[in-house]
């Protein structure tokens, strides 16, 4: 215990000192241009004066190239950007349209002309640059490419079987599910989960590694599951992404700590100018065409799509105070209101008005009140259909009579179970009153899933840069998790996802980065679900080829699962080498209880056994030390403690 304490004790001490070195902020400044600045004969030219302007936000970076003329500027925001290179006795280079892609230092190589420093020479760049810095396989998703190629369920993810190194089908599963890679246990979304779906698993493989060995981030913040490995806890929507970028080999050890796809998603920042974007999507049964073939063998009548949602969405950034503050927002929402057929046996209210005398469990059963599934219809099913003889039952006005209450005390089981002629029993005798019927129920099962994103970015000096960003997925169910009047269930649940980080450059070659963020999901069923009476237990009813629907409340659970991650890295430019030092602390939670597992299962041989209280068999956990009931329980707590010491570079000879 007092190592536990004592453990605990120095990773809040570890956090304390990160907080009071990193104030909040967040982003994800990664990137970075290495390059050469080189005269009409190709041999270098040192001290040239390097600036590069960012075309959103306006914010400048100047360096001066060294004795090899070699310049890098790092700590960069994916963008567009414009570059001048200025020497005295050169005329003045500028290319515009530098386009900047996240986390990776890109290469590019200026030819100055001979001439007067007044004299500007623009040329417009255009394509991204050239990776040539590392042997990295891999590619960047844009944000016109997310927006304009076609994705299952609007999942920026289903397009990183794009990228370079990475494979996947993009199949999906029966009636619009997703589908699954052999071995894996998770899998995307399905047509109505869309980014909603927590631990969303894309179906992807990078260089033959395993679908689970995946990793993703979300501007520089892990939004992996603690459990299901290669699966995300956020899926960011469509209008909040500004790049994906997916490495499948060869990553940074700073990157992540799995051997499959490095998956970082930086997102939208706000611009100088006003921007915003709005989506519709209407999905309704009339618009839908009906399958004129429905599969071999008996024809079928046609069928067609019946699912009815709404889903829309929009976004909007811009600046708070020019050249200083933006701020970028977005939201999306799904609507789904649809209901769910079912059929079953139930017993009919002839039985629950004499059933279960006063006292009994079965009594609190039958006269439980509370949101019940709407009854369509009742189906005609005689004793012979339901594969009982004429000893066992009677067909009557209303329902199947398959005998009576029991006279004797409550907890003694039916003495004619098991006879000659009443394999199921009768109970105290048939006496011409309907206990059963064959039902079609109809419950609601509406679905409302949103995500808000905002981003804040603040540049207070050329210095330093600070940005927030968060992701809150709430999602609300409201279900029948069975077909009984206890069975209403109410499911809330959040994911989300927050991120922080603060960028200082003490010298044009020396910079540090702090960043702090957490992620994951959560729910409590007990709070959700105050009109359900968790305290009766769960009972089954076998009455031969009439199988009742079971009693009792589903559930609950009470889940919680986080991610915290806070790291520091400093960053020296060396001529043409990048050192960093640094260090990363993780803390994982994984806290699961399932209270329903201290409820106790009553099976009962028949409807008259239900009815005198009298189980055949008794079911649940138990503490083995103390005997009594209780819950399962996951608690499961680890930290992760990491350092970094890299240096990466080239030859300032060789060209970029």
């Amino acid at each position: 215990m007092k190592m536990r304490v004592r453990h605990l004790t120095t990773v809040l001490a570890a956090l304390v000192v990160f907080q009071i070195l990193a104030p909040p902020a967040a982003a994800q400044f990664q990137a970075g241009i290495q390059g050469v600045v080189v005269d009409p004969n190709g041999a270098t030219v040192p001290e040239a004066k390097v600036t590069l302007t960012s075309q959103e936000t306006t914010i400048e970076h100047t360096v001066t190239t060294t004795g090899d003329g070699v310049f890098t500027i790092s700590s960069l925001a994916p963008g567009n950007y414009t570059l001048s290179v200025e020497k005295t006795g050169f005329s003045k280079k500028v290319l515009s349209d530098v386009i900047v892609t996240a986390e990776k230092v890109q290469s590019i190589k200026v030819q100055l002309d001979v001439g007067q420093v007044s004299q500007e020479v623009t040329v417009a760049a255009g394509a991204p640059l050239l990776d040539t810095e590392t042997a990295a396989i891999g590619g960047t998703i844009s944000t016109k490419e997310i927006q304009s190629l076609p994705s299952f369920s609007r999942d920026p993810y289903q397009l990183l079987r794009l990228a370079p190194g990475t494979f996947g089908d993009g199949a999906q599963g029966a009636g619009g599910s997703g589908s699954q890679l052999p071995g894996t246990n998770k899998n995307g979304p399905g047509s109505t989960d869309s980014i909603f779906q927590v631990e969303n698993g894309p179906a992807i493989i990078a260089n033959g590694t395993r679908q689970n060995e995946n990793n993703f981030q979300i501007d520089g913040l892990s939004v992996n599951s603690t459990v299901w490995g290669g699966s995300a806890v956020i899926t960011p929507n469509e209008e909040s992404v500004k790049e994906v970028r997916v490495i499948s080999n060869n990553y940074d050890a700073e990157n992540g700590r799995t051997g499959g796809a490095q998956v970082e998603v930086v997102s939208q920042n706000g611009t100088n100018d006003l921007h915003g974007s709005a989506f519709f999507k209407w999905h309704r049964p009339g618009l839908n065409a009906y399958q004129r073939w429905n599969g071999p063998g008996t024809p079928s009548p046609v069928q067609r799509d019946n699912a009815r949602f709404n889903q829309f969405g929009g976004s909007l950034g811009g600046p708070l105070w020019k050249n200083k503050l933006f701020a970028f927002f977005s939201y999306e929402t799904l609507r789904n209101n649809s209901q769910t057929v079912s059929t079953g046996w139930f017993e009919t209210p002839q039985f629950e008005a004499n059933a279960g005398p006063s006292g009994s469990i079965a009594r609190q059963f039958l006269s439980f009140s509370g949101v019940a599934p709407k009854i369509t219809q009742v189906i005609s099913e005689t004793c012979a259909e339901a594969g009982l003889p004429s000893t066992q039952c009677h067909d009557v006005a209303g329902g199947l009579d398959l005998g009576s209450p029991l006279k004797t005390p409550l907890g003694t089981m039916d003495p004619t179970f098991g006879q000659p002629g009443t394999p199921f029993g009768i109970g105290g005798g048939f006496d011409g009153i309907p206990d059963a019927e064959y039902v079609e129920t109809v419950g609601p099962n509406i679905n409302t899933s949103t995500q808000y994103n905002g981003r804040m970015d603040y540049d207070p000096s050329s210095k330093d840069a600070i940005t927030f960003s968060i992701y809150w997925t709430p999602v609300a169910q409201h279900y029948f998790n069975g077909q009984r009047v206890q069975d209403y269930y109410n499911h809330f649940s959040t994911a989300d996802a927050v991120s922080a980080i603060y960028t200082h450059t003490f010298t044009p070659t020396l910079l540090n980065e702090a960043r702090f963020g957490f992620s994951g999901w959560y729910w409590n069923e007990i709070t959700s679900n105050p009109q359900l009476a968790f305290g009766l237990p769960d009972a089954n009813i076998s009455n031969g080829g009439v199988g009742f629907q079971s009693f009792g409340p589903p559930g609950p659970s009470v889940f919680n699962q986080k991610t915290y991650n806070g790291r520091d890295i400093l960053t020296k430019v060396q001529g043409s080498h990048y050192l960093k030092f640094g260090a990363d602390i993780s803390r994982a939670l994984f806290l699961d209880t399932a209270p329903w597992g201290a409820i106790p299962t009553y099976n009962f041989r028949n409807l008259w056994d239900f009815a005198n209280d009298a189980p055949f068999t008794e079911s649940t956990n138990f503490n083995p030390v103390t005997g009594t009931p209780t819950s399962a329980t996951k608690n499961e707590r680890f930290n992760i403690l990491a350092f970094l010491c890299r240096t990466t570079g080239r030859s300032s000879r060789t060209s970029p």
